[in-house]
């Protein structure tokens, strides 16, 4: 074929048989070379399967089956170079991404018009279009069994065409639009000419631009009259070429109506399903074009990866409440729905955007069994970012920065938050434990909470960046986290232009009610200046559940259909539910990788006889009992600390138990119960981490939680470590001290919280510290006012404190009545006394609250004998009786 000059912007018409044959030259053994060759080709047949749907949704003609439609079919391509055009530069131009470059047309004379539309035409048309797909990604080559046929020979099933075959050529070809004729103007008759030009022909041998789309006039052609068959065609060709697994299936499909050879349910029906399948192969080649690694996969299992199928309004709605925190507002978004939907797998893929956009994104997760650490979430979010920044050598300049904002602006306050937040110590150089905690309990909370909003300024502002704080699992937050939040959404409503904060959090839907401190913020998001959007999450349509099978086996929607549908009736829809289940039905060899035809396969009939429970905690509790008794009881230690828990923390479980737990727990990460990484256990999903808790009985619970908890109470006591202490009095109290076998346990039980309820006041969680006294009290037996004086004097005055630091007037009234009818002293009433009065005066009643002070000086002065004894009192201990002194003088 001879090149001819183009001017900018015209067009360039090949052959499809001769474009093709250039395909020969590219090596479809490396992936370089491979991609290079098989996404022209791809494009070619994509943009014929739809010409061929498009012609036949507007005119409801098709082309009428032959075996040499290749020779039909002609190529354009626009260049807006002024150089050469050859073949090369239209294969170049294949390569864009750009329709309006490229477009595939089939000469008039193909199409036919008829009503003859059933299901063995329709395979006639398929097996014609199968064999030119065969030739373009062959690079030109035939079918060896066409070669072997003989003109006019039968066809087994009486299937007769004669055919002319005639070589036409256009521009702007669609000759069936309304009423047939064809739209003619100066660039068109330009390209026309050139063409004719390209095969040697002049004017003469076409009487008309007309006539040789009506096929009336002399044209160049050449005419064949021909009978065949549809005989077999094997696709064996192509995949020794090394052509991928789903192009050698696609083609394999059309020409199936008479290979007969492959599964019928997988025999293309329609021309629609062949032009999806190229599209979508198109447009996710990663998914859908590339051979997967079977053999791989044949050790492994199925892996069904974190992709959100479904959710894509949804995602739009964070993403828009996002934009808006960026400009300026405060929002907050609450993504709710039942176990397994996927509120946390959405979370992280918006949380992905968020870091791609330039933001900063911290992490929590509130832990059932872990709402003994204050602030649980709330700190571990904080302290995983400064970790990240403290471990990557590449940040060192950025935590350098980070500290001198941090001591600029907040000075030696900052040092309240490294109780807290550990690694923000390390990043300022400073020692935790240097602070005194010597203020009052209002006044520590309240400065907790602008420390952390000073805190999420620092950092937005330091950075120029958003602040992003996502909490999962807010249906068991705990009340000082959630006020904390409140004040950053209110701070961050009213901070600079500066510094942007967005919060995120998910919670499951029926579990929170109108006493959990979440159901407050989210009905008075006003309150706190904040804009509220609540995002639904309900199971996967049945469709949306075909595109996350498909995707996950590599095979199109059209092969997997079937498999999906039984899937969906077994599921009902729910995402982790179906992932599950496939990856159980991998296990069990019913969802196979099949080495031979490099794809996965399955038994349909197996699968839909398999019984499955109802939901997906009954199959999780029927997955963990299939284990070794060993593995399983492993699992049912870690579900008693929570949903994730550090390797070294279990190291110390295995010497204090003498329990071999990590083979055992590996062995439940192969089983893909439990992911390990980042020095960590993470059950995979909180409905494992509750249904290896639930196989234990409600006795059975108790007597190992307190095993565990006095098992760490010696290394409490001895090493000092806070998460110790704190995780050792959080297992004795989920025991209760109904769990108790020994008098001498209640007391270290009691004291044990003590510890720990003042260390959650260091942390200004007095919600918190209020749980762990009240639990020590809880613990100490019958006469401990006589037995253990000072331990039950002290936990009921803190117990106090903390009731009135929380507005809890019942309990303080209740703690007090007690103090005052056990103590030895009237001095040890003072507290207890003290608290009261402050209880009256915050409850507005400063009259009553006068009253009771001046009766509690009276009484002191008659007990010390005179009023300067009781200034040194008060002096001595600090308090603020001082104010009702001048009264003694009246």
């Amino acid at each position: 074929m001879s090149s001819g000059k183009a001017t900018s912007n015209e067009h360039r018409c090949i052959p499809l048989s001769e474009l093709v044959r250039s395909f020969r030259t590219f090596d479809s053994t490396t992936a370089s070379s491979a991609d290079y060759f098989l996404i022209p080709a791809l494009r070619l047949t994509s943009s014929l399967a739809n010409e061929i749907c498009k012609v036949k949704e507007e005119t409801g003609r098709s082309p009428a089956p032959r075996y040499d439609w290749i020779d039909s079919i002609v190529v354009y391509s626009q260049s807006n170079s002024s150089k050469e055009i050859g073949i090369e530069n239209v294969f170049d131009t294949i390569l864009k991404d750009d329709d309006d470059d490229i477009r595939i047309e089939i000469l008039p004379s193909l199409f036919e018009k008829t009503d003859n539309d059933d299901a063995r035409q329709m395979n006639r048309i398929l097996y014609s279009l199968g064999i030119v797909f065969y030739e373009i990604f062959s690079g030109g080559e035939r079918p060896a069994e066409l070669e072997q046929k003989q003109i006019g020979e039968t066809t087994n099933n009486g299937f007769e065409i004669e055919t002319a075959v005639t070589e036409e050529l256009s521009e702007g070809f669609n000759p069936f639009h309304q009423d047939g004729t064809i739209d003619r103007d100066s660039a068109e008759l330009s390209i026309y000419q050139n063409l004719l030009s390209d095969y040697n022909l002049s004017d003469d041998d076409s009487t008309s631009y007309d006539m040789a789309f009506q096929g009336d006039g002399p044209r160049k052609k050449r005419t064949q009259n021909e009978n065949y068959n549809m005989c077999s065609v094997s696709v064996d060709p192509l995949k020794e070429k090394g052509l991928p697994t789903s192009l050698c299936d696609l083609v394999a499909n059309m020409l199936d109506c008479t290979n007969g050879s492959l599964r019928k349910d997988e025999t293309y029906q329609d021309m629609t399903e062949v032009r999806d399948d190229l599209q979508l192969t198109l447009d996710k080649p990663s998914i859908y074009l590339h051979d997967q690694d079977m053999g791989r996969l044949s050790t492994t299992g199925l892996q069904t990866g974190d992709t959100v199928f479904g959710r894509n309004a949804e995602l739009s709605t964070i993403k828009e409440a996002y934009r808006r925190s960026v400009s300026g507002d405060s929002n907050l978004v609450t993504i709710y729905g039942h176990s397994g939907t996927g509120k946390s797998t959405l979370a992280h893929e918006f949380g992905k955007y968020v870091l791609l956009d330039g933001g900063i994104l911290l992490l929590g997760k509130f832990d059932q069994r872990q709402q003994g650490k204050p602030f649980s979430a709330l700190a571990s979010a904080f302290n995983q970012y400064c970790g990240i920044l403290l471990q990557n050598c590449e940040l060192a300049s950025s935590k350098q920065k980070l500290a001198h904002q941090i001591n600029h602006v907040l000075g030696r306050e900052a040092h309240h938050l490294t109780k807290l937040i550990p690694n923000l110590a390390s990043i300022l150089g400073l020692e935790s434990n240097c602070i005194i905690h010597d203020e009052g309990c209002t006044n520590a909370q309240k400065r907790l909470q602008y420390l952390l909003c000073r805190f999420v300024e620092v950092i937005s502002s330091t950075f120029a960046a958003p602040v992003t704080l996502f909490l999962d699992d807010l249906q068991w937050a705990d009340s000082a986290s959630i006020e904390a939040v409140n004040q950053l959404l209110l701070t961050g409503g009213l901070a600079s232009q500066n510094a942007k904060f967005f919060f995120l959090g998910c919670y499951r839907e029926g579990e929170t009610d109108n006493i959990n401190p979440l159901w407050k913020t989210l009905c008075n998001s006003d309150l706190v200046n904040a804009r509220s959007t609540n995002v639904k999450l309900d199971c996967m349509d049945e469709e949306t559940l075909t595109t996350m099978v498909s995707e996950t086996l590599c095979l199109s929607p059209r092969l997997t259909r079937p498999l999906s549908s039984v899937i969906y009736h077994k599921t009902k829809g729910n995402p982790l539910f179906v992932s599950q289940l496939m990856i159980s039905l991998s296990k069990e060899g019913l969802l196979r990788p099949s080495l031979s035809r490099r794809r996965w396969e399955w038994d349909k009939e197996k699968i839909q006889c398999q019984k499955l429970p109802d939901d997906v905690a009954m199959f999780f509790t029927n997955s963990i009992e299939a284990l070794s008794e060993d593995v399983k009881a492993s699992l049912c230690v870690l579900s008693c600390f929570g949903s994730s828990t550090e390797t070294a923390f279990i190291k110390t479980l295995e010497r204090l138990l003498q329990k071999s737990l990590l083979n055992n727990l590996d062995a439940a990460v192969e089983e893909g119960l439990l992911d390990k990484k980042d020095g960590q256990y993470h059950f995979s999903h909180d409905r494992i981490q509750e249904a290896a808790y639930n196989m234990m009985n409600i006795l059975d619970q108790g007597r190992f939680h307190f095993s565990y908890g006095m098992a760490l109470a010696p290394l409490a006591a001895g090493e000092g470590d806070d998460s110790i202490l704190l995780t050792a009095a959080n297992q004795l109290n989920l025991a209760g001290p109904e769990a108790v076998q020994e008098k001498s346990q209640n007391v270290l039980v009691a004291d044990l919280n003590l510890q720990a309820g003042k260390k959650a006041m260091e942390m200004s969680d007095f919600v918190l510290a209020y749980s762990y006294f009240d639990n020590g009290i809880s613990f100490l037996r019958k006469k401990h006012w006589e037995e253990h004086y000072t331990l039950s004097l002290e936990l009921f005055d803190l117990a106090a404190k903390c009731a009135l630091t929380n507005g809890d007037v019942v309990s303080l009234k209740l703690l007090s009545e007690q103090v005052i009818a056990y103590v030895r002293s009237y001095d040890d009433k003072l507290n207890v006394l003290y608290l009261v009065t402050c209880a009256l005066t915050f409850s507005s009643k400063l009259p009553e609250s006068i009253e009771k002070g001046l009766d509690i000086l009276r009484i002191w002065v008659l007990t010390y004998e005179g009023v300067d004894r009781v200034w040194r009192l008060v002096y001595r201990r600090q308090k603020i009786y001082c104010q009702f002194i001048p009264m003694m003088k009246y």
